[in-house]
């Protein structure tokens, strides 16, 4: 029964690429906004020199 197999596969296909959009949708919609997040989570780096001592 090939039409069966072909019917199945398309019903498969629409099932599993659906499932992909839905799911890129949820991930994209969690996603903080780049412009402000960036400016709280950038760390700050104080620039100092490091003195050896030789024992």
């Amino acid at each position: 029964m090939p039409q069966l197999d072909f019917t199945w596969w398309i019903i498969n296909f629409f099932l599993i690429w659906t499932s992909v959009i839905i799911v890129l949708l949820i991930v994209t919609a969690n996603i903080p906004p780049q412009d402000q997040s960036e400016e709280s989570f950038t760390p700050k780096v104080e620039k100092s020199t490091t003195e050896w001592q030789w024992l």
